[in-house]
């Protein structure tokens, strides 16, 4: 047998022309539609044969069964075409039908994250406006830090005088720096009179530290000379 060879198969009815020949005795014959079947040599006739031994390309694009089949089994050409037939005639429309709905879901849980992370940013954008809205409404309203030791301390015991006034002018140099850049930002530090100590100190440390400050006494009526306003500019 020769490619160009025209053959009949012995257990089929039909036949074709010999394209190929693969390993393990198979040979593709090109039936009158055009389709390479692999058939075992033992079941083609020769009917006629190709003189002039010309070859014909392989299709690869319509051969079926290009790898090599198991010997141990009897091959039946139509019967490998038919099969191979019905693996083809898969339903095309659901499975694309089924690739869309895949699709649009896809589409639609994106669109529900984006939604959501849209919602989520005017969210904090709301948050961060009435935020600055609230710091301006507030900017006016004067700040009141209670410095004594009963309100700034659990308890005192172990503590001298002189690390209970630091921890107090801890708070205060803590309460003008988270304020510093608010300009017209007022703030009562409320010391107690006592021996004007930890006044001193204060203003010691405005006079130092915080230039920026304006500072005078605050409202004898609501703190007699108990407290220390500080202005920041």
């Amino acid at each position: 047998m020769k490619i160009g060879d025209t053959v009949r198969f012995l257990n089929e009815i039909g036949g074709g022309k010999i394209t190929a020949f693969r390993p393990g005795g198979i040979i593709l014959v090109e039936d009158e539609d055009g389709f390479n079947i692999p058939v075992r040599e033992n079941e083609l006739v020769v009917i006629e044969t190709n003189e002039l031994n010309i070859k014909k390309p392989s299709l690869p694009k319509t051969e079926y069964g290009a790898a090599p089949i198991n010997a141990e089994k009897s091959v039946n050409g139509k019967d490998y075409l038919r099969s191979k037939a019905a693996e083809q005639e898969e339903p095309v429309d659901e499975n694309l039908e089924a690739r869309v709905v895949r699709l649009e879901l896809t589409i639609r849980k994106l669109e529900m994250c984006i939604a959501r992370l849209e919602d989520e940013k005017a969210a904090k954008e709301k948050e961060k406006r009435l935020a600055r809205q609230a710091r301006k409404q507030d900017k006016n309203a004067v700040l009141e830090i209670d410095l004594h030791a009963h309100e700034v301390l659990e308890t005192t015991a172990g503590m001298s005088a002189n690390d209970i006034k630091e921890y107090q002018l801890n708070i205060f140099r803590e309460t003008i720096n988270s304020h510093i850049h608010e300009k017209g930002r007022k703030i009562v530090f409320i010391h107690g009179k006592g021996e004007g100590a930890l006044r001193k100190a204060i203003t010691d440390e405005l006079k130092h530290s915080f230039k920026n400050c304006e500072y005078q006494d605050a409202s004898f009526q609501q703190y007699g000379f108990g407290a220390t306003m500080v202005i920041i500019h």
